[in-house]
């Protein structure tokens, strides 16, 4: 649910363009990242409140500023649990078919909230990409396994604190990762370092 925005024009064949900063690129082939804004203009007459950037701020409850009106997906920002409630926008499919389930059973009087850790995965040319948690702010990264193999997991880590982790052709870790997330234990920095994935199954701190 957005419109793309992002190069301004193509100059010389497609070998220099202008992005949306104003910055010159020049280059034979480069990929072309627009990113997104939601499509929430025609709400701004509804009554229903958006953020600075256009996005819906829902509650735990998946309700937006008018009581009884709800909204999932990509155009939302929520307060994500496990990080303190902090607002973020996660515009994954995974999210939305947690939030919108979350929006149906408020809206049938069942009282839920959004608890869920973001969980991103994919799959190429017999590679496993996965993801799970919301790395924003991390100021560390712990790697094990062999990156020149393409099989690692990677850590990121605030203070002394795993935010988020990823990995490549490592599985089931970032699921596990995830497990331990979504059940309310912190993952401290240390527990990474060493290598050993014994706390996986353990009480943690």
């Amino acid at each position: 649910m957005g419109d793309t925005q992002g190069l301004w024009g193509c100059t010389q064949r497609g070998r220099a363009v202008k992005a949306w900063a104003g910055l010159d690129c020049c280059g034979h082939r480069g990929p072309v990242l627009p990113g997104a804004v939601p499509a929430t203009g025609f709400l701004r007459q509804s009554g229903i409140s958006l953020d600075s950037r256009g996005f819906i701020p829902v509650n735990k409850m998946m309700q937006t500023s008018i009581p009884g009106v709800f909204a999932a997906g990509d155009a939302v920002t929520f307060p994500l649990a496990w990080r303190n409630n902090r607002r973020v926008n996660i515009p994954h499919w995974q999210m939305a078919h947690a939030q919108g389930r979350v929006a149906a059973q408020n809206m049938l009087a069942q009282e839920a909230e959004i608890s869920t850790v973001p969980y991103l995965w994919t799959a190429m040319f017999g590679k496993s990409l996965r993801y799970a948690g919301y790395g924003d702010g991390f100021d560390d990264v712990i790697i094990q396994g062999d990156l020149d193999e393409l099989k690692f997991v990677a850590f990121y880590t605030k203070g002394d604190e795993v935010i988020s982790v990823a990995s490549m052709n490592y599985d089931p870790i970032v699921s596990k990762v995830a497990e331990v997330l979504a059940s309310g234990r912190t993952i401290r920095k240390r527990e990474v370092e060493t290598g050993d994935m014994s706390w996986l199954t353990g009480k943690g701190s």
